[in-house]
């Protein structure tokens, strides 16, 4: 794989969480943090000026590309005195993203039923970013673009999309696309740390308590491109939660069930695997009357206990890495 070069483009894929509820409940206002984003993206912009991006949102009810647009909506947008290129990122994500705010009280469909209200499809986000990636990597011949993905995180975490997720992650990472998150506000997302640590990218969290805290951290520790980030100390993820989500009842489980057909995990143990209709056989094994040693546990007066088969489910400890 060769290596990055100073003049190489690179493409920025940047996936805004816009969830009604969770920014109804962020100690830093939406009109505030978008006017940071903003101020970031035309810097990145600027560094550039064969830098390309894109700018995805995404809330509970849809996934929207807001930038690039298409020349029938950049002559609707607003004329902003600025330089043209800034006013076509500002002006059709600020539209944008006030258009998705207002249709989000409209009923949700009945694929959304199981995503609450605190919770954003940042999977399907994360598929469409890969998608812009791919296309501008076959779209550019002559030069190698250099892509990464930034999310731009407000919501909790769903564990029902853990699935499509993880597909995304894996493929980024066969991609060698980063994937940085930046968690604005809220509690840690799970899922997000392991897409920051398998892609190599970074996981930030920013300081709501100081209102300009999003800026200074995206611009310190999110602007810069791969080859910049070789002689660059960015921070590392210390602490890193793989706790995974089970495939039964989309819930984030610390030891759960493994198929050893397919890899699918269970929170509880299950005669047939949902995903492979794998049937497991289950073996009652009389143990040894020989005295056991003081470290062995004893399994009842009869001395009888209950072992799987070859092509049983298998105990998996998922603890947190520390």
């Amino acid at each position: 794989m060769s290596e990055p070069l100073e003049t190489d483009p690179s493409l920025l894929a940047v996936v805004l969480d816009v969830n009604a509820k969770a920014w109804s409940d962020s100690p830093l206002a939406l009109e505030n943090a978008l006017q940071q984003i903003t101020i970031f993206l035309n810097a990145y912009l600027a560094l550039k000026q064969e830098n390309k991006l894109v700018v995805l949102a995404a809330n509970k009810k849809e996934c929207r590309c807001l930038y690039p647009v298409d020349r029938a909506r950049a002559a609707s947008l607003p004329n902003i005195q600025v330089y043209e290129q800034f006013r076509m990122v500002d002006a059709s994500l600020l539209s944008g993203v006030q258009s998705m705010l207002s249709g989000a009280e409209s009923e949700v469909t009945d694929k959304n039923r199981g995503i609450e209200e605190s919770q954003s499809l940042i999977s399907r986000a994360l598929s469409m970013a890969l998608c812009h990636v791919h296309k501008s990597s076959e779209a550019s011949k002559t030069h190698k673009v250099w892509s990464r993905i930034l999310v731009l995180s407000a919501a909790d975490d769903s564990p029902r999309e853990y699935i499509a997720l993880m597909n995304s992650i894996f493929a980024a990472q066969k991609l060698n696309v980063l994937i940085d998150i930046c968690k604005i506000f809220g509690q840690d997302s799970v899922f997000l740390q392991q897409a920051a640590d398998i892609t190599g990218g970074n996981y930030l969290k920013a300081n709501t308590a100081n209102s300009e805290s999003l800026l200074q951290t995206l611009m310190f520790s999110c602007l810069a491109d791969h080859y910049t980030r070789d002689i660059l100390y960015l921070p590392n993820n210390e602490l890193i939660d793989f706790r995974t989500a089970c495939f039964c009842h989309r819930k984030v489980v610390d030891v759960g069930f493994v198929c050893s057909v397919c890899l699918s995990i269970f929170c509880k143990m299950a005669p047939v695997c949902s995903t492979c209709h794998t049937k497991f056989s289950f073996k009652i094994v009389r143990q040894n009357s020989a005295p056991q040693s003081n470290g062995s546990s004893q399994n009842g007066a009869n001395g009888n206990t209950l072992k799987p088969a070859t092509n049983a489910l298998s105990s998996l400890s998922l603890s947190t890495a520390q």
